[in-house]
């Protein structure tokens, strides 16, 4: 390693601060800003982004992100909460548009002669650096501050470029194929939200039932009935056959209506509506409406004292317990199978702590509401997320998952901050819609295949996420070479 040097990273890039744009400025669309609060754990989501007119945006040009910048957190919360802490960094994804660098962030751009953009971005994933940003930050109680010219102090060993890019290749080629996993992912459970929406939400099979022998369509329902008319007598032109003329085809039906493509199944579906009451609207006629505390068990979690550390380790043992937060939620995907922390089996005996068995679905209901993920295995929760296990009636856990996920969290508090308004015994009333078990049963076998495939994917990742965590320190140090020029691909 004699041609490994340590260095501070100052003299190895510039640094750019965020811009500080005035709220003033901000608009419905224009130009994205990148706040730390759109950071995620790797990367930058955008769904919920604010706006920048364009025309005040033109004076930040400088201030544009382009794909592939090392963008770090300059405020945040005091470690170990490294979700959220100062010194965060973020690498940006393709194809995000124009997007602003907002103020509380500073974007490295190294000297390519010198240093490799992704591996730079590894070193920071360190967690030697994530220590020095918190013990270099000032601050309050709640916000660290790290300054610019204080993270220009950090210091990191730093190996002949070639190198740099043979460790950044293979870290590289690991965070892609957990990011293409976790598209995958979304891609998978989209076609399950899908139908979900269209059997349970859309009722497209009733519909599609009641049109066809002429049943009464109520008023609420004339608009998706339209839509599923539309459907019903929707064409194509088949194309020509070989040989014959370009005008030559014959019309064909073209369906996605369950009465034609499955009519055995589609009779499963009533074919007429009646009005819940519980839910303020039409529901098909022989399906039910019942309270979560009827259709399966409820339980909530808990944390024993944080102020007696004892009860908590930070690694999994045959003795303790998988405890689960809101945090961990935020991260897990459609099923949760571990966490960054534990519960002894003590804690857990002497603070009555719930177990909740595997294949439950869980939910969290306060401060971030509306989280929910699937177990794999027996574990427990803090307070703020409630259990759902031991279902009736024929449910299963992707059939509850999918309910939670498109319930509307807004119509259950009391007050104007829903954040603070949910309770256990709120969670207790939540309706769900049961359908005729045959009609259940079909669909847990149409989204098995599936939910299968997310759950082996995920598993996937949470072991390719394990191994480039291991790798990360040991090729940032040297302890582990890489040949140079090391190009093998990760399948």
């Amino acid at each position: 390693m004699s041609e490994w040097e340590e260095i501070g990273i100052g003299e190895l890039a510039t640094f750019r601060n965020g811009a500080g744009i005035k709220q003033e400025y901000f608009s419905d669309m224009g130009v994205k800003l990148a706040r730390v609060s759109d950071f995620t754990d790797d990367s930058i989501d955008i769904s919920k982004c604010n706006f920048v007119s364009k025309e005040h945006a033109i004076k930040w040009k400088s201030h544009f992100l382009n794909e592939g910048d090392v963008v770090v957190a300059t405020v945040g919360s005091w470690p170990p909460n490294w979700s959220s802490a100062v010194g965060k960094v973020i690498r940006i994804p393709k194809a995000l548009g124009d997007l602003i660098q907002n103020q509380n962030t500073c974007c490295i751009i190294p000297d390519n002669t010198k240093l490799d953009n992704r591996f730079l971005f590894y070193i920071l994933r360190t967690i030697e650096f994530r220590w020095f940003a918190g013990n270099s930050a000032g601050g309050s109680a709640n916000q660290a501050r790290l300054p610019v010219a204080k993270l220009k102090q950090f210091k990191t060993l730093l190996p002949p470029l070639s190198e740099q890019k043979a460790i950044a290749h293979i870290l590289g080629k690991l965070d892609d194929k957990i990011a293409l996993n976790r598209r995958m992912n979304q891609t998978l459970e989209a076609m399950a939200q899908a139908l979900f929406k269209s059997w349970f939400v859309d009722f497209d099979p009733v519909l599609d039932n009641a049109l066809a022998i002429g049943n009464e369509i109520p008023e609420e329902l004339e608009a998706m009935a339209e839509k599923r008319r539309v459907i019903a007598n929707r064409t194509v032109i088949a194309p020509a056959r070989r040989g014959g003329s370009p005008d030559e085809g014959a019309k064909q039906s073209v369906s996605k209506r369950l009465i034609d493509t499955n009519p055995a199944l589609a009779a499963q579906f009533p074919s007429s509506f009646v009005f819940n009451e519980t839910l303020g609207k039409w529901i098909p006629e022989g399906w039910e409406v019942k309270r979560a505390e009827e259709i399966s068990k409820i339980s909530i979690g808990k944390t024993p004292p944080r102020k007696e550390q004892h009860w908590f380790e930070e690694s999994k043992s045959d003795s303790n317990f998988i405890w689960v937060s809101i945090k961990t939620m935020g991260t897990s995907g459609m099923y949760i199978s571990d966490s960054d922390e534990y519960l002894t089996a003590e804690s857990v005996a002497k603070f009555n702590v719930n177990k909740v068995p595997s294949n439950s679905v869980i939910l969290s209901f306060k401060m971030t509401v509306g989280r929910v993920a699937i177990t794999t295995r027996e574990m427990c929760t803090n307070e703020a997320i409630a259990h759902f296990s031991n279902l009736k009636d024929s449910l299963f856990s992707g059939y509850i998952y999918l309910c939670l996920k498109n319930f509307d969290y807004d119509g259950l508090g009391s007050t104007s901050s829903i954040a603070t308004a949910v309770n256990s015994k709120l969670i207790k009333q939540i309706p769900f819609l049961v359908p005729k078990a045959k009609v259940l049963n079909k669909f847990k076998k149409s989204v098995s295949k599936l939910n299968e495939r997310i759950l082996v994917t995920q598993n996937e990742t949470e072991n390719l996420t394990q191994l480039r965590d291991a790798l990360l320190p040991e090729l940032i140090s040297g302890r582990v070479r890489v040949k140079v020029g090391y190009t093998e691909t990760i399948e």
